[in-house]
């Protein structure tokens, strides 16, 4: 029976999510304590705890209370739920491109698009790896007023490591469903000043709980995830699914994506239950400080290795490989090769897509663009043997 490795990797044991399922029936959880024993893993540091990322980009927002047409310059690669954030608050989205090798923002090519609407700055930190922001800051040295975000939903990598760089007003990070250190959910992000940090909090105050009951159902949901992961299993179920003529890839990414509700605020204006911020609590304080080296060697070994095609981030020193993109000229054919040798490569269910201008779908970075519109997923992760990486890698250089 063919055995085939998943797209992705769930990152989270039987045992910690078994931990998980016992915080929902505590009914004695302190969510103060919570959340102070959390803030104490940063000492100094400006802390919000949130249901997400997106419910802290739209309360900053809301914050903010910015003049209608206002500019939000935005990296150029980004989720739709962020964009129609933006939107939604009657501002205008103008997309900045990406140097795909760095996947970092130019300088100059943010320069060009300053002008004297734009408010907000927001660089998306990709697949894993951490944008150098000096280009950045640079550009916008003569416009303090500028309110500089980073959206690091993508780039956890430990406790003891980046939060923010300096002149960053505000950082965020994800522990949704597929990110590393997964808590199911929740973020966290860090203000440069306290008054930031106290009016978004404030503003939580107004929001609506998420009922244990719900979160207590989504553990159950992840703990089959966790069984459907292993490749003998997966490779049953993708069978099943073709017998049946179900999409497997629109019935995966329906399953683990977070917000679903057509009313997209609504859906993210909440405030976690206290089980998750337990559980989120258990995950961070007991996150081993190597959690990422395997991981990293395995991107790195497959990296190297790769003959014909690009690997997005290539020349970033940081990238911990939350995601594996290549971009290549016959992505069809490739995945289709993947697949047959056990390998669920994917590039048609991620959530990323290239920022468009509001009200111009002609406006778009180049790069961006481009890179996108050729990339695969390949599940490149630590628990794939090295014998069957040696297998991913030679598919991939016989069909590229």
């Amino acid at each position: 029976m063919i055995k085939v490795y998943p797209r992705k990797f769930l990152d989270y044991s039987y045992g910690n999510i078994s931990s998980a399922l016992a915080f929902t029936l505590n009914p004695f959880l302190d969510e103060d304590k919570i959340i102070d024993e959390i803030q104490e893993m940063w000492p100094g540091e400006n802390l919000i705890v949130g249901h997400s990322v997106r419910t802290i980009f739209d309360r900053i927002l809301t914050q903010k209370a910015y003049k209608k047409g206002s500019e939000v310059i935005m990296s150029g690669i980004t989720i739709p739920d962020m964009v129609k954030i933006v939107e939604t608050h009657g501002l205008t989205v103008v997309p900045v491109d990406l140097d795909m090798d760095l996947l970092q923002v130019n300088e100059e090519d943010l320069s060009k698009v300053i002008t004297d609407k734009t408010v907000m700055v927001v660089a998306a930190h990709l697949f894993g790896s951490i944008m150098n922001m000096d280009p950045i800051y640079s550009a916008l040295k003569h416009r303090p007023d500028i309110f500089i975000i980073e959206d690091c939903a993508q780039a956890f990598d430990g406790v003891q490591n980046y939060t923010k760089q300096s002149k960053t007003d505000l950082s965020m990070f994800s522990f949704g469903s597929i990110k590393s250190v997964t808590a199911l959910g929740c973020a966290i992000a860090f203000s440069k000043e306290p008054e930031i940090q106290k009016n978004i909090k404030t503003g939580f105050l107004d929001y609506e709980r998420v009922p244990n009951s719900q979160f207590m159902f989504k553990v159950l949901k992840y703990m089959m995830m966790k069984v459907l992961s292993m490749p003998l299993i997966y490779g049953l179920f993708i069978v099943y699914c073709r017998m049946m003529k179900i999409d497997y890839d629109q019935a995966i990414v329906s399953t683990v994506r977070m917000v679903k509700n057509s009313d997209l605020l609504g859906s993210i204006r909440k405030i976690p239950p206290k089980s998750q911020l337990r559980y989120l609590l258990h995950r961070l304080s007991n996150m081993r400080k190597d959690h990422f080296r395997r991981r990293i060697e395995a991107g790195d070994y497959v990296r190297d290795r790769l003959e014909n095609c690009n690997v997005h981030g290539k020349h970033n020193k940081t990238h911990s490989y939350w995601l594996f993109p290549i971009s290549t000229d016959n992505r069809s054919s490739l995945v289709r090769a993947l697949r047959h040798s056990g390998f669920d490569a994917t590039f048609t269910s991620t959530q990323l897509v290239t920022v468009k201008k509001t009200g111009n779908d002609h406006e778009i970075p180049k790069n961006c663009d481009k890179y996108m519109s050729a990339t695969i997923y390949l599940p490149v992760y630590e628990s794939l043997p090295k014998r069957r990486l040696d297998e991913l890698i030679s598919v991939v250089n016989e069909n590229t």
